[in-house]
Parts: C-alpha cells; sequence; structure tokens
C-alpha cells in the first residue's frame, strides 16, 4: 500500500510540474506577444515632432488667436489692460482692488508685461497704442505656445509616444487656448508656469537624489512659486497631486520607509521656501513702492475671497451651479473634454485588467514581474492625471464661478484626454487579446489592426478640432464688433495719430509718430460713454490720443460698483503720486457709487449697442441730437439666437434652413458710435 501510495504521489507530482511547465511557457508566450504588438505599436506612432517644430505648429494658431480673437471677460480689460495702458500713458480706469486701502492687485505683474513691451519697443520701434496691444498678445501667445510645446516633449520623453501626439492634435484644436493664451490675465499666466510645472512632473522618480532634484523637483517647485505667487494663488492646487508623489511614490531601489521620503520632504521644502522668499521680497519690494506701503497682494487677494476681510467674499459678484465648468469645458473643449473626464474611469478599467493579468501570471517569475512593471508605471500615470480631476473638482466646489478659472488646466486636459485614448482600455485589451487569438483566422496582421487604431484616434481628433474651429470662428465672427466699433473714432485736431492697425513689413518704424507727448502732458480730452454695454469696452489702447471714457447712467444700468479713474498722472504729478492716494470712492462690497458715473450731456462721442428684437428693454439713441459716426458693426444678439448658432459658427444658409425648421435664426444687434450735435442735455427716447 506505502508503495502504491508513493507511485500514485510521484505522479501528481509530475503532472503539476508539467502544468507549471507549461503554465510558465504559456505566460512567456503571452509577454513575448505582449512585446511584439508594443513593439509595432511603438514604431507606428514613433515619430514625435521635436520642440523647434511643435513650437511652430502651435504659434500657427496660437498667434491667430492673438490677432482675431475678441476679450472674453471685461475684468482683463479693467483689471489689467486699463492700468497697465495708466502705467504707460498716464490715464486708465482703477478698479477698487487697486486702490491701496485694499491692494488685492500686484503692480509688479503689470510691470513683467511692461517690461516686455519696452523690449517690443526697443527692437521694433512700437509706440502707438494698437501695435503695443497686438504686440503684447501675440508674445503671451508665443510663450503659451512654447510651454505647451515642452509639455509634449516631456510626455514623450516620460509616458508614452503616442499619447504626446495625441495631445499635441487636441492642443491644437482647443477653443479654449484660441482666447486664453493671449490674454493678459493671471490665470493664463499661471496656466503657462503650471503647464512647465506639470510637464516637469512627468519625469519619473529616481533613486539618485540629485538628479532627481535638478531635473524634477527644482524646475516643478520653482514654475509652481512662480505661477501661485505671481501669477493666480489659487493655481497652486495643481501642485497637490505633484507633493503627494513626492511623499508617497518611492523610486526605483529606494528602501525603508522614511529615509527616502524625508530626503524628498528636505528638498522640496528647501527649493519651495527658497524660491518664495526671493519671488515674494521682489513682489513686496514692487507693489510697495507703488501702494505706498508694505503690501502683498496675493495675500490679500486670498484674504479677501476666502477669510473676508474688508467684508468681502467672492460671491458678491455671482454664484454659479456645480456643473457650471463641466459645460464651459464642453464649450472651450467639446470632444477633449469629454474624452478627459473619461481618463480617471479608463484608468480604473486598465488597472483592474492589469490585476487580472498579474494574478494569471503567478505560475510565471517573467510574467509576473512584466505585469508589476505595468501597474507600476500605471500608478504613475494616475498622478499625471490627477491635476485636472483635483482642479476640477476644487473649483466646482466654490459657489463663484468664472469662465477663466478653468483655463489654467486646458493644457493639462489635452493630455488627460489623450491617455484616455491611449488606454482605451474596455475596447484596447479586447481588440489586443482578439488580434492574439484570431490572427490567423482573420488574416489581418498586427500592424494593420494597430493602424487602424491610431486613425481612429486621429480622426477622433481631428473631428474635435473642427468643432474647436468653428467656436474660434464664431468668436470672431459674432463678438469681434467693439475694436472695430471704436476705430471708428477720428483723430483729435492736435495730432495724426489714431489707433490704426499695425501695418506690415518694413514700414512699420516709418508708420510711428516722431511727436509722443510725455505723461505730463495735458491733450485736450473728448469724452467717448459708454452706457449698459460698459462691459464691451475693449480698453483704453483702442481711444486715440486725447480721448477719455465715461460711463453714463442708463435705464438698465448696473447696480454693482463700476470702475473709477486713476488719478490722470498730469494732475498727481507722478504714477506713484496716483497708486498710492486712497480714496473714499472705493468700496469692496460691490456696492453702486454714483461718482464713477457722468451725465449724458458732458459727452462727445456714445458707443451703445442697439437690438432691434430687445425694443421693450433696449432703449434706442435720440437720432436728432447724435449723429452716427461710420459704419455701425454687427454683433450677435445671444438672448434672440439659437444656441447652436451662438457658440458655433453657422454660415448664413444653414442658419437660414434651421429658421425654416421651426428654430430660432441667428438676431443681429447693431454697435454705433454716436457724436453728439450740441453739447445740451439729451436723453433717450
Amino acid at each position: 500500500m506505502r508503495q502504491r501510495h508513493s507511485v500514485k504521489q510521484e505522479r501528481a507530482e509530475r503532472r503539476e510540474q508539467k502544468r507549471q511547465r507549461k503554465a510558465h511557457k504559456q505566460a512567456e508566450k503571452e509577454v513575448r506577444e505582449k512585446d511584439k504588438v508594443d513593439k509595432l505599436e511603438s514604431t507606428h506612432m514613433e515619430y514625435v515632432p521635436s520642440l523647434s517644430v511643435l513650437f511652430r505648429f502651435l504659434a500657427l494658431i496660437r498667434v491667430v488667436g492673438a490677432l482675431l480673437s475678441p476679450i472674453q471677460d471685461c475684468d482683463e480689460v479693467y483689471n489689467y489692460w486699463e492700468p497697465l495702458h495708466f502705467l504707460q500713458f498716464g490715464q486708465g480706469k482703477q478698479t477698487w482692488e487697486y486702490a491701496p486701502q485694499f491692494a488685492l492687485r500686484s503692480y509688479a505683474y503689470l510691470q513683467l508685461h511692461s517690461m516686455a513691451i519696452k523690449l517690443l519697443h526697443f527692437v521694433f520701434g512700437f509706440r502707438a497704442k494698437g501695435q503695443v496691444f497686438y504686440a503684447l498678445r501675440v508674445v503671451l501667445s508665443l510663450v503659451s505656445a512654447l510651454c505647451e510645446a515642452f509639455l509634449v516633449r516631456m510626455v514623450a520623453r516620460h509616458v508614452d509616444r503616442r499619447i504626446a501626439n495625441c495631445t499635441a492634435l487636441a492642443l491644437f484644436g482647443m477653443a479654449g487656448l484660441f482666447h486664453a493664451a493671449p490674454a493678459l490675465l493671471p490665470s493664463s499666466f499661471a496656466m503657462c508656469l503650471g503647464t512647465l510645472g506639470v510637464a516637469a512632473t512627468m519625469m519619473p522618480p529616481t533613486r539618485d537624489l540629485r538628479r532627481h532634484m535638478w531635473q524634477r523637483v527644482v524646475p516643478a517647485t520653482v514654475a509652481f512659486a512662480v505661477a501661485v505667487l505671481v501669477g493666480w494663488p489659487y493655481a497652486g492646487i495643481m501642485a497637490v497631486p505633484f507633493v503627494l508623489e513626492e511623499v508617497l511614490v518611492p523610486g526605483p531601489g529606494n528602501s525603508g520607509r522614511w529615509k527616502w521620503r524625508l530626503q524628498r520632504l528636505a528638498v522640496l521644502a528647501g527649493v519651495g521656501g527658497v524660491s518664495a522668499l526671493l519671488i515674494v521680497s521682489g513682489l513686496v519690494a514692487v507693489d510697495s513702492w507703488y501702494y505706498g506701503r508694505t503690501i502683498f497682494a496675493a495675500w490679500n487677494q486670498v484674504a479677501y475671497n476666502i477669510l473676508g476681510r474688508h467684508g468681502g467674499a467672492s460671491t458678491l459678484y455671482g454664484a454659479e451651479p456645480w456643473y457650471f465648468y463641466l459645460k464651459n469645458g464642453l464649450l472651450n473643449g467639446n470632444i477633449v473634454m469629454v474624452l478627459a473626464l473619461l481618463a480617471l474611469p479608463v484608468w480604473m478599467a486598465y488597472y483592474m485588467a492589469l490585476r487580472i493579468t498579474a494574478r494569471s501570471a503567478k505560475g510565471s517569475v517573467a510574467g509576473l514581474r512584466a505585469a508589476e512593471r505595468l501597474i507600476d508605471s500605471h500608478w504613475l500615470l494616475l498622478f499625471r492625471i490627477a491635476p485636472f480631476y483635483v482642479v476640477l473638482g476644487a473649483f466646482s466646489l466654490q459657489p463663484h464661478k468664472e469662465e477663466r478659472f478653468l483655463s489654467i488646466v486646458y493644457p493639462h486636459m489635452c493630455f488627460c484626454a489623450a491617455a484616455a485614448l491611449s488606454l482605451a482600455s474596455p475596447l484596447k485589451t479586447w481588440a489586443r487579446e482578439m488580434l492574439i487569438r484570431t490572427r490567423s483566422q482573420t488574416g489581418q496582421t498586427e500592424s494593420n489592426k494597430l493602424r487602424s487604431f491610431a486613425w481612429a484616434n486621429i480622426v477622433l481628433l481631428g473631428v474635435a478640432a473642427c468643432i474647436g474651429m468653428l467656436r474660434m470662428t464664431a468668436l470672431v465672427k459674432y463678438y469681434a464688433a467693439p475694436v472695430r466699433a471704436f476705430m471708428e473714432l477720428p483723430a483729435t485736431s492736435n495730432t495724426t495719430q489714431t489707433n490704426e492697425l499695425l501695418p506690415l513689413g518694413p514700414s512699420v518704424k516709418m508708420f510711428i509718430s516722431s511727436s509722443h507727448k510725455s505723461l505730463n502732458e495735458r491733450a485736450d480730452e473728448r469724452v467717448v460713454c459708454m452706457g449698459e454695454a460698459w462691459y464691451w469696452y475693449p480698453s483704453s489702447y483702442w481711444l486715440p490720443e486725447g480721448y477719455r471714457l465715461q460711463f453714463v447712467q442708463q435705464t438698465n444700468a448696473t447696480q454693482g460698483q463700476l470702475p473709477g479713474d486713476f488719478i490722470p498722472v498730469y494732475k498727481s504729478g507722478s504714477v506713484k503720486a496716483s497708486t498710492s492716494v486712497e480714496r473714499t470712492d472705493f468700496n469692496g462690497l460691490n456696492e453702486w457709487e454714483k461718482s464713477h458715473v457722468g451725465e449724458l450731456s458732458t459727452c462727445d462721442y456714445l458707443v451703445d449697442i442697439e437690438y432691434p428684437e430687445r425694443n421693450s428693454n433696449s432703449k434706442q439713441v435720440d437720432r436728432r441730437k447724435w449723429k452716427q459716426v461710420g459704419e455701425c458693426q454687427a454683433v450677435l444678439d445671444t438672448e434672440n439666437s439659437a444656441i447652436l448658432a451662438r457658440i458655433l459658427y453657422v454660415p448664413h444658409s444653414i442658419a437660414q434652413m434651421m429658421a425654416w425648421t421651426g428654430g430660432r435664426r441667428q438676431k443681429w444687434g447693431q454697435m454705433c458710435v454716436f457724436q453728439q450735435h450740441k453739447f445740451e442735455s439729451v436723453q433717450f427716447e
């Protein structure tokens, strides 16, 4: 019996060994097949453009946006273009945030752009205000294109070449970046620096602490610090996944539980502390000089909006539902936004697939190691896509929401969309398995299958780009009337310098007027007034020399606080004297200030929008007392136009077809410039 039992046991052991050898061979075969498929995929999309090619590719659409896209937010005009105009030309509109008793805005931020303008003037001779306006927007767009190109290259180097190529395609057709890149907004500045920071974090943690510090921690920390302190304080939330990765994810060969963590924390704290000290010192020095007392504007902004200093709160300026950014993302990103939202679910599905693969490969050492390597790299990808979700979630929880806030993650949204396409877990995992099992039956090679996947991604992103182009065209066609309307203003009698557009070619310097008035010289002013359409003002860069903007109250005027005026330099004697004086006509509660509004009888010109479809709400200008100057500019009536016809460019023939089928076709208003016949009291009919 013992001998028979021993023989059975030996046979069972041999069968088990044979089964293990078979499983081992099968696992190794699967690994070889997978490596072969991965190699075919990588060689198919192996080429990634160089940094120079990517920059020129993205700069093309960014410069077009700088020259054609209208300003989307009146805050950009009154909080940044107007103060910058004051620093250059000695007059401009002033918001309450620049009052010394509040000091929520930083003059150091404006000085960075003022230095860029001075450099442009030194190189090209720019001096006319229209030239300055467009030249600065072009520079901002080129900086954004360079940051985006750097992100793509870092993704190609440290993450995946396919994701890099898809990211570049998504960036090119992104409608949100069309108007966010050239914007003179701290959120756009933070977008560029945040993109550089995110690009640096694409490099995985390494065992070499010195290499890890100089190639990953230092550039990422400095970029995030500049984005937060110089640009927009709330952009710091983008850095949360980077900090967590530094603390939680060990590098190859890191042993122990605390040693490498303490080393990284020390490096992170040291680099962050030194960066913050240097940046804050410069900011405080500049802002304190302008405001006349020690000021840290970024802290004042956080204290007002979050801590409620001066009785303030961000909700004073409006509240939106939690899904506001989802709608806004779909408007500016269309399919790219949808794919970016799918990145996390796709990541989770792919992670489960990897876990199942690792469990089935336990009988094979090589297969198990390969699966573990994939799981480790997949965890790193989670930290790469996390900034988009962290920003979207945190901002959606805040009651006060604005379109420009989400722009800090527009480039990262494109990366997340590309990551979702690259993983495509439910489809691609199944397709790979079917490719291996049915290759001989279908007669289709791996290369053809993979080529079809790649083309499917390109087609999908191409459709997204086409929709984005329609959105870009709509912005230019439907909402660019203000600049064209203000170009109708004639030059004053004592100057021939108007607000003409920048000419092209070598005649730039010949166009510049040789007589440029200093800040202390006063010219005879003409008053241009705006009423209900005050938020359409394109900035004082579009006022010819000798003009000044004034608000007038009309029937449906806002009850909030309108901007006032900087004390002109010819009255105060210096820029600092105007910026450091405390005034009583500003408040931090968004309450109406009567002194910021003038009488219509004092206006020389009036810029107004008339909507024929809003007869009950829109007052018409009395043509007996006002005469039209130049041509009126068409502006879309958003209240009376179909939603599709106002968010995307719709050719006239298609718009008419929409009307025939019962939909509301496009309705238009007119923005016109009027000149007063006589300097007497006039009013609206």
